[in-house]
């Protein structure tokens, strides 16, 4: 396994088809910001552009996507400064299992695209989420995932008298296959000679390193036992993390032992000083105070706040 496919797992990424827009220019659709859902627009045909606020606005062209990882409100549109309608009033419920396909705007010239909304756990996911830019563009034209996406799609527009069965999670799962593709094309195309988590995935002994610290977070790694399991000395891997990655080692073994305590405390219900034991803290006090400092509220406030 690699460290972004163990993330993605870890974090329960979903994602899901939205909406299926045709729109006429002029048009503009303003999306609201959302701390638990991310936007992905993906343009069939036409184009149009996505703005952030405070951003150049990025122009899309047919094949392309634009991914805002962290749910930052943003408009779409051609052009921009077209009468804004807003994304949730246009979202219509499947229908038996249906995307009922939307049209908005004026006669102008059209611009077919394609929101995919995605979530996930966003604690378990930050080392990705922190990692990419405010929006995330690739080209993806004639790709398996995206022409897949585009018949299953089709296939709800069909004369046939059944809607077909098991589309929505058929939809489901495409949609996530096609934000898989896409971040994985944005990270193997990054330029040589970058630093942070997106250029430790591109490393040969780094992103191995990565894959076992993500893939096996209960073990009790140690900087020597991981360089035994990439092929480095402990202090030839200890050098190389901190030069890709910007921070020590063990630092980023911390920072990660306590995202994943974190998660035990939401899906179990051990106790406190053993996951803090196993976490790599010897007292129940250090790790509350450096939980804290990394999720801003102690173990016991998370695990109820959450839960409720």
């Amino acid at each position: 396994m690699d460290a972004l496919s163990e993330v993605l797992r870890l974090a329960r990424f979903h994602a899901h088809v939205t909406l299926d827009a045709t729109a006429g220019a002029p048009w503009c659709v303003s999306v609201a910001a959302s701390s638990t859902m991310a936007r992905a627009h993906l343009v069939v045909d036409g184009e149009c552009e996505v703005k952030l606020s405070g951003t150049d606005a990025v122009t899309l062209k047919a094949g392309e996507v634009a991914f805002i990882p962290r749910g930052e409100a943003h408009l779409v549109g051609n052009p921009l400064d077209a009468e804004a309608k807003s994304l949730s009033a246009l979202v219509k419920a499947p229908i038996a299992g249906e995307q009922l396909p939307v049209r908005i705007g004026g006669d102008g010239r059209g611009t077919r695209w394609i929101v995919i909304s995605t979530s996930c756990e966003r604690h378990l996911a930050e080392p990705l989420i922190t990692a990419l830019p405010q929006i995330v563009k690739v080209d993806l034209a004639n790709t398996p995932v995206v022409d897949g996406l585009l018949v299953a799609l089709g296939l709800a527009l069909s004369a046939s008298a059944a809607p077909s069965v098991g589309a929505t999670a058929e939809r489901s799962r495409l949609a996530e296959l096609v934000m898989i593709e896409a971040m994985s094309r944005y990270i193997d195309w990054l330029p040589p000679g970058g630093k942070g988590w997106l250029a430790g995935l591109n490393d040969r002994y780094v992103g191995r390193a990565l894959a076992l610290v993500h893939g096996r977070p209960d073990e009790p790694w140690t900087v020597e036992r991981l360089g035994r399991q990439v092929g480095l000395s402990r202090s030839a891997l200890a050098d190389r993390f901190s030069d890709v990655m910007g921070e020590p080692i063990f630092g980023f073994l911390t920072r990660w032992r306590l995202t994943m305590a974190a998660e035990f405390l939401l899906t179990t219900r051990r106790p406190i000083e053993s996951i803090a034991h196993e976490a790599g803290y010897e007292s129940a006090g250090a790790f509350s105070a450096a939980f804290k400092r990394t999720f801003g509220k102690p173990p016991s406030v998370w695990r109820r706040k959450r839960r409720h």
